[in-house]
């Protein structure tokens, strides 16, 4: 039996273009192997991934059934397609074919019977799958569940695919699911394992796919995509955000600020790549506490990309807002870091979000947050200023990682897109004159530590043990997180990209004290 994957991107809830991509996928496959086949897509695309907030709607099950036999009908000349259909009771399988939808029986232990052969379908991990294998014959292993991206984790998943194939003896077959809905990720990669385990065709990441495989000849190799480095996954994934975000909301045009510092600068990328350069729009905002060199950057990089700019000085709006407050503050004591009015600097950003969510509100823009998973985590930002946007693509990427995955984007374009001087200058929000990031902060590079030791190593705050950091700074990292949560609570999805993504694994009650207890 001939069997190709699909791999494919669907939207939840929008039945009709999805039957439209599956079924010109299919007929594509069936065109490309010029013979009966058996397609296969992963469970749930026809209703997009993932689907458990839409059962909400009454008649949800319904539809997915009336698409099902919507697409057999587009495919009444083939080919025959299986899919898995949510249902109140779990998934269940169905087989396209003729024009008509019939239910496929699966067994208590994960069989279905298709054309003579006999597929295992696991629906959980791969442990219960081996002891769900005990005592039957299978004749391949056939994974048809979504799994979330993660750098590095498809290296581990097919790792466990081949592990299996070698134990049973049997080919293992994954058909991954690619694309992104709000903060989700999805990165495809399908692949296909011979019974020794070696692999036979992988599907490159973010793109639709159609590998095919033969139960007859399960050693035959096909076309295995390389996978990418760590910098360049990262970077398509958050890529694959954006275009995402924007296409299946209906949206078409990114505003974002653009300060001259890196976090503005790598999103700028994202956003250029995702939709181009005409579809992006930068607000340069100096104030009097601006350096000169953050101007002319963020210039440079507004040529190198080919994104249209606005520079809007803001100092006149500060001394507004300045003189509004006057009154009310008159005789209270001014909070202060260093001798800087607070409340100053917290004006400034603010002021810059307003600016960005008018001009996004005027053209029918969205606004992209700039905000990094280690900033965001101890609260180094400012609510309802450099806060505002409607999803955060680098916020579960920490500070350290957003310098390599720029310097990877700079080399995999062959020239200098971000300049030099944004990579090599002291981060600083420019809060006042002199500032930066440092001065509030432990560095970085310590900074970055803590957090993946506590975030995605789940270790105790008495286990961290990071070079070069003491007790009261770590002491004093802890309670920044703590006491930001209420930031978290209220700051745009950012894309899902690590074990641990604040907002989404890291989720406490704004209260909470069990960091420094």
């Amino acid at each position: 039996m001939r069997i190709a994957l699909l791999q494919v991107n669907t939207a939840p809830g929008d039945f009709s273009g999805n039957v439209a991509l599956i079924a010109n996928q299919a007929r594509k496959a069936l065109a490309l192997a010029g013979r009966p086949l058996l397609c296969v897509v992963p469970s749930g695309a026809l209703a997009g991934f993932p689907w458990d907030g839409m059962t909400r709607r009454e008649g949800f099950y319904n539809l997915c059934h009336e698409a099902g036999h919507r697409l057999a009908a587009a495919l009444l000349e083939g080919p025959e397609l299986l899919m898995g259909l949510p249902s109140e009771n779990g998934i269940y399988y169905v087989l396209l074919k003729d024009g008509h939808m019939g239910l496929v029986p699966r067994t208590p232990a994960g069989m279905l019977r298709l054309k003579g052969h006999s597929m295992y379908v696991p629906e959980e991990d791969w442990t219960s799958a081996a002891q769900a294998m005990s005592g039957y014959v299978a004749d391949a292993v056939l994974d048809m569940t979504p799994r979330r991206f993660m750098p590095e984790e498809q290296v581990a998943y097919e790792a466990e695919c081949a592990n299996i194939a070698r134990l049973w003896n049997r080919p293992v077959l994954s058909v991954k699911l690619w694309g992104a809905t709000d903060a989700l990720i999805l990165s495809g990669g399908s692949c296909a394992f011979s019974p020794s385990g070696e692999i036979t065709a992988r599907a490159p990441l973010f793109e639709d796919a159609i590998i095919t495989f033969d139960l007859e000849q399960p050693g035959d190799v096909q076309h295995v995509s390389p996978l990418p480095a760590r910098e360049e996954s990262l970077f398509c994934a958050c890529v694959t955000g954006i275009r995402d975000y924007a296409r299946k909301c209906g949206l078409s045009h990114i505003v974002l600020g653009l300060s001259g510092g890196m976090d503005s600068a790598i999103v700028a990328c994202m956003a250029a790549e995702a939709l181009g350069s005409e579809q992006v729009s930068a607000l340069l905002m100096p104030s009097q506490w601006s350096s000169e060199h953050s101007l002319t950057d963020a210039e440079t990089l507004v040529r190198n990309l080919g994104i249209s700019s606005h520079t809007v000085a803001i100092q006149a709006i500060m001394k507004a807002f300045s003189s509004a407050l006057a009154l009310p503050l008159q005789g209270l004591p001014s909070p202060t870091t260093e001798g800087v009015d607070m409340v100053t600097e917290n004006i400034q950003p603010r002021i810059r979000g307003t600016l960005l969510m008018a001009l996004a509100n005027h053209t029918g823009a969205f606004v992209l947050g700039t905000g990094n998973k280690s900033e965001n985590a101890v609260g180094y930002c400012t609510l309802y200023g450099d806060t505002v946007g409607a999803l955060e693509p680098i916020g579960d990427i920490y500070k350290t990682e957003v310098y390599t995955v720029a310097r990877w984007y700079n080399a995999n374009k062959g020239r200098e897109i971000i300049p030099e001087n944004i990579f090599t200058k002291a981060p600083s929000a420019e809060l006042h004159p002199g500032q930066k990031d440092e001065d509030s902060l432990p560095p970085y590079e310590i900074l970055d530590e803590i957090l993946r030791q506590l975030f995605e190593e789940q270790r105790s705050p008495k286990d961290i043990q990071v070079e070069g950091c003491d007790q009261a700074t770590l002491n004093s990292v802890l309670r920044k997180i703590e006491i930001a949560e209420f930031k978290r609570h209220q700051m745009a999805p950012c894309l899902r990209l690590s074990r641990c993504t604040l907002g989404y694994e890291w989720v406490m009650p704004a209260s909470a004290r069990i960091l420094c207890c």
